[in-house]
């Protein structure tokens, strides 16, 4: 017969369980709460308080709804109400936000949380009385919820990436295929791949095999010695990228003259090299054309200048007979002819004066460019010191009547020429001033390139119509009974300016002057210093 186990030991084991599942349930990482047939709270384990803020003693009684007023939990009493009703078991997650949670000033709590996602597992419990209870096993998934929210985020943001690479392939892609050019990419091991159609139309396994021989030999690899690849050499080693022109032998055999550009990237280990082959034969044709226009131009202007040339070279000699000879009637026959035929005397003696000066000055215009001589450096100071010498010589005005202001730099030129150009400018000054109070003013000005010798005079000023034509030959604003001149003054001064790479121009107003700017370059151009020497 067994002996009856004391009641009191059973009492006493029963605490210690007791106690002991309650200290699982306080020390569980996660939240738990037993819910009672009433909706009541009957259990409110450690985690629940740390995280709510809410004691346990505070919980015990009361329904959630009461606890957190303010929060939205109408899904979690649905799930509790049919867990008790009909023993379903439930998952939901709802959230938790610091503004909803009625959290105290717990200093054994840290309760300071500011969002909280949940997952809740609702579960039914039936006691060994019978007692059907709920409980809920609350998790704490902010970070789980976090990671996956940045991850669908980076999903997106990466989906996003892909549509835009997408459409930056096809764009270029699109390019690619419409430019007229044809677009490679080469291995150094001789593989070449066409990128667009015009690539495959000529280098393809239908292409011209003439092409593709051009391209390997300009790529460098370990089994040819820069010797003998200069023009790779050249390009990739001394330039890192170069563009050459090379004829090529297409299958039909015409030749065709290429601009091939080369440059150069690694990846995977190796060298590849983008190659842009275009067809400029059009552009050859054009420069042909351009060159013939060129050298007809200058074979004209060479023809002209040489007819203008011999042409006033040969009138000089009956122009000099005629002049001596209706100078020599005036001076035999003055006083005995009667006034009338004096006058028709002066007007021919003068005529041929004025031919003479006219044909002197078209030979001086002439002489420019054909029998200028080399340049070198002009002290401008010098210059207008041998220009007031001049005037002051020709009793054309006094040399206070020309005033320079500030420094004259020295520029770089045909001294000569230069000394006639700012004559002419100094002369023209004078002669459309006032005698008395006329004054011509030279000062100087700069550039990063240029030099700038401004001439500037307070004459009676020229019409803004006139400021571009006045330099074109025999252009006369004014009657030669007014101011004397032949009208190629200005047209020479301009020519000057021209062969010196520089300009001449003018700024004036009626009655306020005129002042003109000669620009002349501080380094001359490649080609006017190579016709200079």
């Amino acid at each position: 017969m067994t002996k009856p186990t004391s009641p009191i030991v059973d009492i006493k084991d029963a605490a210690e369980a007791a106690d002991l599942y309650g200290n699982l349930l306080d020390t569980a990482d996660v939240g738990l709460v037993v819910i009672g047939a009433d909706r009541a709270i009957c259990h409110w384990n450690q985690w629940m308080q740390s995280r709510s803020g809410i004691l346990h003693e505070q919980a015990i009684g009361k329904r959630l709804s009461a606890l957190f007023p303010e929060t939205r939990l109408g899904r979690l009493c649905q799930a509790i109400q049919d867990c008790l009703e009909f023993g379903m078991p439930a998952v939901i997650s709802p959230s938790l936000n610091q503004g909803a949670l009625p959290l105290r000033p717990l200093p054994q709590f840290a309760a300071t949380f500011e969002r909280m996602e949940q997952s809740i597992r609702v579960h039914p419990i039936t006691t060994s009385r019978g007692d059907k209870l709920c409980s809920l096993t609350v998790r704490d998934v902010t970070l789980a919820v976090q990671r996956d929210r940045l991850l669908r985020q980076q999903a997106a943001e990466l989906a996003e990436l892909v549509t835009q690479t997408r459409r930056s392939e096809d764009r270029t892609r699109a390019i690619l295929q419409n430019t007229i050019d044809a677009i490679l990419v080469a291995s150094d091991d001789g593989n070449i791949e066409p990128l667009n159609a015009r690539a495959q139309e000529l280098c393809g396994p239908e292409g011209d095999p003439e092409l593709s021989n051009i391209i390997r030999f300009l790529l460098p690899d370990s089994k040819h010695t820069p010797p003998q690849r200069p023009t790779a050499d050249r390009l990739l080693t001394d330039l890192g990228t170069g563009v050459i022109e090379v004829l090529a032998c297409t299958k039909n055999g015409r030749n065709v003259p290429l601009e091939v550009a080369i440059s150069h990237f690694s990846a995977d280990g190796r060298y590849h090299y983008i190659i842009t082959l275009r067809d400029i034969s059009q552009r050859k044709r054009h420069e042909m054309e351009i060159q013939r226009t060129m050298a007809e131009l200058e074979r004209s202007n060479s023809e002209l200048e040489q007819f203008a040339y011999a042409a006033s070279h040969d009138l000089q000699e009956p122009l000099r007979m005629v002049s001596s000879y209706t100078q020599l009637i005036a001076r035999r026959y003055k006083d005995k002819l009667d006034e009338t035929a004096d006058e028709f005397i002066h007007y021919a003696v003068d005529g041929t004066q004025r031919m003479q000066r006219m044909i002197d000055d078209l030979l001086t215009l002439s002489r420019v460019g054909r029998h200028g001589k080399p340049f070198h450096a002009v002290p401008l100071d010098s210059l207008f010191d041998a220009i007031a010498a001049n005037f002051r010589r020709a009793g054309l005005g006094p040399a206070g009547n020309i005033v320079r202001d500030g420094f004259l730099p020295t520029a770089t030129g045909d001294a000569s020429q230069l000394l006639l150009l700012f004559q002419n400018l100094v002369s023209n000054g004078l002669k459309y001033s006032d005698p008395d109070k006329g004054e011509v003013r030279i000062y100087a000005g700069e550039t990063d390139e240029s030099w700038k010798v401004f001439v500037a005079d307070n004459g009676i000023g020229i019409e803004p119509q006139y400021h571009a034509t006045i330099f074109e030959i025999f252009k006369r604003l004014h009657g030669y009974g007014e101011y004397a001149g032949t009208g190629i003054g200005l047209a020479i001064c301009k020519k000057i300016a021209d062969r010196h790479g520089g300009t001449i121009t003018v700024e004036s107003e009626p009655g306020k002057g005129s002042t003109f700017c000669v620009e002349l370059p501080k380094e001359l151009p490649i080609v006017i210093a190579q016709e200079s020497m």
